[in-house]
């Protein structure tokens, strides 16, 4: 169980920052918090922020951001300037009003391994293949977004092999090569985290 006491508007402001700019993952991504001594951390892919929080009971759940959508607006109708946050398997509670979603979960208490921006193209996001195990992708709550850019480059090269079938190009040559493509790319990519 997370469970936490915070400032309404602070809480409010942190909720919009995390939605901000995510109509087209909506439905896919989640939005993680992190309760720690004073500090409750909210955030999902490419966007994180925190804020001061009386932390009743320390831990991490993730919550789907059509569930954080549904907080947002409840919150805004409590007037009083503090809210009690209560997470649990399947449910989230504002003050006395609470939320069941099978994708509520608990995790363990830690820090997102990867993330990548909100709006990151399919070659950085399949990258992270070549940089993370599936697990840390799974943690990181990358997941969907990982599986929608393998979506996408099949869908690619598949089209790529039938233009180039009349010249006999075969449909493996075209994956070695996308693949090679987003190696290169992770390579890049690391040596750019390194030097932060």
């Amino acid at each position: 169980m997370v469970e936490v006491i915070v400032r309404a508007e602070q809480f409010k402001k942190s909720i919009r920052l995390v939605l901000s700019g995510r109509s087209e993952y909506m439905e896919k991504d989640t939005a993680d918090f992190i309760a720690r001594t004073d500090d409750l951390e909210l955030c999902s892919t490419g966007s994180s922020t925190h804020l001061s929080a009386t932390v009743e009971q320390a831990g991490a759940a993730r919550v789907p951001l059509p569930v954080l959508k549904s907080v947002k607006r409840v919150a805004a109708s409590f007037k009083q300037d503090r809210l009690r946050i209560k997470i649990e398997t399947g449910r989230f509670k504002v003050e006395t009003f609470s939320f069941s979603h099978d994708q509520i979960e608990l995790k363990t208490l830690g820090d997102r391994i990867a993330d990548v921006p909100i709006d990151a193209p399919a070659l950085d996001v399949l990258a992270l293949q070549k940089l993370y195990s599936a697990d840390e992708l799974v943690e990181s709550g990358l997941t969907a977004r990982v599986l929608e850019a393998q979506e996408k480059a099949v869908a690619a090269i598949n089209w790529v092999a039938d233009s180039l079938k009349p010249f006999g190009v075969p449909r493996e040559a075209v994956r070695d090569l996308v693949d090679a493509h987003v190696a290169l790319h992770a390579k890049a990519l690391k040596a750019i985290v390194a030097r932060l």
